[in-house]
This record gives structure tokens, C-alpha cells and sequence, in this order.
């Protein structure tokens, strides 16, 4: 028999954990905002764990701070980062960001993803989120792991 019969066979006789494999997958990453806050590199691989669960991160980059595009938000500041990462299968992707700051709350704009498999747009970035800082760090515009 082969391997791909097996699966299906395992699949149809346990149907219960395929549905809690799928939600296990979809659930929403909760996200430590003040570990975010201490470093650029920090955040950039928060907010690429809230879209991309089992991603894993390996740079960022600063493309322009204030982002032009922050005002159709209120928002504060502002700032568009490129985050290069890995997915499941080692492939290379990129993902522009935006990441913006109003008060005490952030939120995140996807501009644009690389990956073939979507973003998670139940991220709790996609609102504005309570946070304790009032703008995005001022590190070095680029960072690696």
C-alpha cells in the first residue's frame, strides 16, 4: 500500500485530529509586546511569528520610517520593515510590514508576503493593540538572529 493510502486511511479512521490539527495550526500566536519592545530584531520576529506561525526569522530591514502611508491609519509613527524568513520547507521568503504606533497601542499592515501559503490574518496585530511603548525602536535599520 502506499504512503500517501496509508495517511488517508489514518486520516478517515481519526477525523478529530485532523480538526484540531488545522486549528492548532490557525490559532492565533499570543505575543509578549514587552519583549517586543526591546530591540528592533524583537519585534520584527514578533510580528513575523503573529502572521507566520512556524516561520523562523533571519533578518530585517528598515525601508522607510515614518511609512507615507501611516496617516490613512492615525497613526503616530511609523515604520515600513522587509523581515526575511524561512518557512517549513527551509524556502526563502520575504514580507514587507508596516508597523505602526498610536498612543500606546500598535498595529501591522501586510504589504506585501513572498510566501505561497497566506498570511494568518486573525493576527492581533491586524487592530490596534495595547503595547507600552509610544513609537517603534530606533536600532540599527537592520538586524539578524
Amino acid at each position: 500500500m502506499d504512503p500517501v493510502s496509508i495517511a488517508l486511511m489514518i486520516l478517515m479512521k481519526n477525523p478529530a485530529a485532523v480538526t484540531s490539527g488545522i486549528q492548532g495550526a490557525t490559532k492565533p500566536v499570543v505575543l509578549d509586546v514587552a519583549k517586543m519592545q526591546s530591540s528592533f530584531a524583537d519585534l520584527s520576529k514578533g510580528v513575523l511569528l503573529c502572521y507566520h506561525k512556524s516561520a523562523r526569522f533571519r533578518t530585517a530591514d528598515k525601508l522607510q520610517q515614518p511609512w507615507v502611508r501611516q496617516a490613512q491609519y492615525a497613526a503616530e509613527n511609523s515604520a515600513l520593515v522587509r523581515i526575511k524568513y524561512t518557512g517549513f520547507s527551509s524556502a526563502a521568503y520575504e514580507m514587507d510590514v508596516a508597523i505602526m504606533v498610536k498612543q500606546s497601542k500598535v498595529r501591522t499592515a501586510v504589504i506585501n508576503d513572498s510566501a505561497l501559503i497566506r498570511y494568518n490574518k486573525k493576527c492581533q496585530l491586524e487592530d490596534w493593540t495595547g503595547a507600552p511603548t509610544s513609537r517603534p525602536p530606533d536600532s540599527k535599520n537592520r538586524s539578524e538572529k
